[in-house]
């Protein structure tokens, strides 16, 4: 029996007498088990206790510190006042870990885990999205994002179809599934090489609507280890992070350029004003890369617009993966992108834009064209606004286009009259 398992049984001491013998652990995975009683379908609520709704709003990264502060939980009316904090802090743990690169995401998505476990005191946690196929050569499958306890072997090989297992039966279905003995159930369906173990287990929907993004497992190493009360709090948490999930994708679809990928132009303006604030405020510099594919439009007229379109994705896709987690790409607009570098002087601005237009050559992308890339650092002593600054750097960009491909100019300070 695991720690855990332990100090559940010591918290009870004699609150809880019973005659029945001893259970022993028995090995499976939480999303691994198959089969069990079916509870019909909870009615998902559209607001959590005390939950600020502007807290479900989890944006992209290059947005996240457009959301108010998480307020306190303090004072919050609800039966349980742990669970109203714990809430609170997986609604932050999400936006954190999608508002976040890949591999950082993921380590946040692993402190959800982590919490969701803390919640319903569960040995093993695991969180699974729900991948669409396109019909038979790729079927919906449900996937790992996180887990909590689960053996690296068995994180390893995670994966069900819709109906396959427990986790399958809830995506299939839209419904809660809790099993108390797991290996004696005939639907019980065993990971090969499995170590993880686990007697009991509840399975929940991440559910939007009628929209399933997922399914959330929790295990405990006991048989009959999971009361209705536990399954009842793991089905408000997973209405929290599908919440959560769904309104990051809206918000994404909102604010990105549809070709891109990348922040559009208005999510842009929306932003420069808090970062020239930012760099004010605490004294730093701020500055700015606005690139151009030179040869675009004769691209666009000698292959057509979709071989245009691929290769502006592809530019996209190379700034994004060169830019540090804190600089913001955006497209401005037709063949121009810009560069948003925080804490980033002049001279390193210059050196940034040297090292990006060598990853644009290096390997050639089909049909290369050269680039010309204006380089802008704010003049916060000198008051200037963000309309202005962006001003400046659209005026370089034209100086250097009118120079020949592949230029690198810096745009000349505008002082005002003392």
């Amino acid at each position: 029996m695991g720690r855990n398992a332990e100090k559940r049984r010591a918290k009870k001491g004699d609150d809880v007498v019973t005659d029945k013998p001893a259970t022993q652990a028995t090995g499976t995975t939480a999303a691994g088990a198959a089969g069990a009683s079916i509870v019909p379908t909870t009615t998902l609520p559209t607001t959590l206790p005390g939950q600020d709704p502007a807290l479900s709003q989890a944006p992209a990264w290059w947005a996240a510190n457009m959301l108010p502060p998480a307020p306190s939980t303090d004072g919050v009316e609800d039966v349980d006042g742990s669970l109203a904090r714990a809430l609170f802090r997986i609604t932050g743990l999400v936006a954190s870990a999608i508002a976040r690169p890949y591999s950082i995401g993921v380590l946040g998505m692993k402190k959800v885990a982590e919490e969701v476990a803390r919640v319903v005191d569960a040995d093993t946690v695991t969180l699974l999205r729900l991948e669409h196929g396109d019909g038979d050569l790729v079927p919906t499958r449900l996937v790992l994002t996180a887990s909590h306890g689960l053996h690296e072997v068995d994180a390893g090989v995670v994966s069900f179809g819709l109906g396959d297992g427990i986790a399958g039966d809830v995506a299939r279905t839209g419904q809660v599934i809790r099993v108390d003995d797991a290996p004696r159930d005939p639907r019980f369906v065993r990971l090969y090489g499995q170590r993880t173990e686990m007697g009991s287990m509840v399975a929940v929907p991440l559910m939007v609507g009628r929209k399933v993004l997922g399914v959330l497992t929790a295990s405990r190493q006991e048989i009959r280890g999971f009361s209705p009360r536990d399954e009842d709090r793991l089905l408000l948490v997973a209405t929290t992070i599908a919440i959560d999930l769904e309104q990051a994708r809206l918000y994404r679809e909102a604010v990105a350029d549809p070709l891109t990928g990348l922040v559009s132009r208005v999510a842009l303006l929306h932003a420069l004003p808090r970062e020239v604030e930012i760099a004010r405020r605490y004294q730093t510099q701020l500055s700015v890369l606005l690139l151009d594919a030179d040869g675009l439009a004769a691209l666009n007229a000698a292959h057509g617009r979709a071989a245009g379109d691929a290769f502006l994705r592809e530019v996209a896709a190379r700034l994004s993966k060169a830019v540090r987690a804190a600089d913001l790409v955006a497209r401005f607009g037709g063949d121009e992108l810009v560069v948003l570098l925080p804490m980033t002087p002049a001279n390193q601005a210059r050196a940034t834009a040297k090292r990006l237009v060598r990853l644009l050559r290096e390997p050639p992308i089909k049909h290369q064209t050269t680039f010309t890339v204006a380089v802008a650092t704010l003049q916060s002593q000198l008051d200037e606004d963000p309309l202005t600054f962006l001003a400046r750097v659209d005026r370089a960009l034209l100086e250097g286009k009118a120079a020949g491909g592949d230029t690198i100019v810096s745009a000349a300070v505008d002082r005002k009259d003392s």
